[in-house]
């Protein structure tokens, strides 16, 4: 009796904080800070007739920089061209608002850091109407395992190791897909030493992944020529065993450049086709939506609120429909953009697992019990 009184105060509990039919993007999980939409430490720089003149015209070439910078962000190289030029008088419209810091000014200079936080619906109808694909899931954070070959031997955790410093200080929080760059802590060492990761054991990599949040692997490897100073990398991603190549290219050193500098720009290069390799992943598809049901198994009211939240904070999900709620499982239908698969990747940054079974999809936390 008492049980059957706990599973039915449950189910009313659910009922209650169960979202209406059609719950919308408004309810979205909440971003980091660094919301896809904020471009931070513009700095900017400028000279007019007055102080007030040159605020002005510092806060226009900013949010002019920042534009840039927000649709390198969410676009690939190959469609930015195809957004329109944007007037001044547009730009000011698609800043929802802005922050100033290290504000300093005299009588006819402005100088700043500004942040600006763009619109977001405004910026989606902008692609929209141009038919330009977009990307704005944010990637669970990827840890990066930096090897350097040179001298006849192999680096990892060794200090100095410059080719791991030089994607330990890439400039962070700007792109899509978060760096968690390890500490070399002595369970750092144990969980993939330097011949683990030339070889990419798996269950090398699985380890290092458990230590830093069971996110993908970037495995860098670099070899430094002693004779010319050339650097050639080869940048993977590995999702559990799959690898997915990001990069390999070779960098012959500037006039003027030492080696520090050299792996700086290769390291910059990488990290960025790690950024348009995961926007060609999770582009938006202007234009399309799918439908798919889903049954989601219940074990506890913390499921559903997760699976609920889950859903919430996923781009490419236009709407939830809960078709159903009982005691041990829900049923959804999902309005979304792409295809299955396409769902799938972006559930997992979600820490959902999307899985077909005998009668159609089943939708659970991640690391829960296999739906019965």
């Amino acid at each position: 009796m008492q049980g059957a009184r706990r599973a039915s105060t449950l189910l009313i509990v659910l009922l209650a904080l169960a979202p209406p039919l059609g719950f919308a993007p408004a309810a979205r999980a909440q971003r980091p800070a660094s919301s896809v939409f904020t471009i931070a430490n513009v700095h900017v720089d400028a000279t007019a007739a007055s102080a007030v003149a040159a605020r002005e015209a510092a806060r226009i070439e900013g949010q002019r920089r920042a534009f840039g910078q927000l649709v390198e962000r969410l676009t690939v190289a190959a469609d930015r061209t195809r957004v329109p030029r944007q007037s001044d008088t547009r730009l000011t419209e698609l800043v929802r608002d802005l922050e100033v810091a290290n504000e300093k000014s005299s009588a006819v200079r402005y100088i700043a850091d500004y942040t600006f936080r763009f619109r977001a619906d405004e910026i989606r109808r902008l692609f929209a109407d141009n038919r330009i694909p977009y990307a704005e899931t944010v990637s669970k954070p990827v840890v990066v395992v930096a090897v350097l070959r040179r001298d006849g031997g192999a680096l990892l955790w060794d200090d100095p190791n410059p080719w791991r410093d030089a994607w330990a200080n890439l400039k962070g929080a700007t792109g899509l897909v978060p760096l968690a760059l390890p500490l070399g802590e002595a369970a750092d060492v144990s969980a993939i030493g330097t011949e683990d990761a030339l070889a990419a054991k798996p269950e090398a990599l699985a380890a290092i992944s458990q230590r830093y949040g069971g996110g993908d692997v970037l495995l860098a490897l670099a070899t430094l020529a002693a004779d010319s100073g050339q650097l050639d990398t080869v940048v993977r991603r590995y999702s559990g065993a799959d690898a997915t190549p990001i990069a390999a290219a070779s960098f012959r050193p500037n006039p003027g450049e030492d080696a520090a500098a050299l792996m700086a720009r290769a390291a910059a290069a990488g990290d960025a086709e790690l950024e348009e390799a995961w926007k060609r992943q999770v582009l938006v598809a202007v234009g399309s939506e799918a439908v798919l049901t889903a049954d989601v198994p219940l074990a506890s009211l913390a499921d559903w609120l997760f699976v609920r939240n889950g859903l919430a904070g996923v781009p490419a999900v236009k709407r939830s429909d809960v078709l159903e709620l009982g005691k041990r499982a829900a049923r959804v239908e999902i309005h979304y953009s792409g295809d299955p698969a396409h769902l799938q990747l972006l559930l997992a940054q979600r820490d959902l697992t999307l899985a077909t079974t005998g009668t159609g999809w089943t939708l659970q936390r991640r690391g829960a019990a296999p739906a019965q």
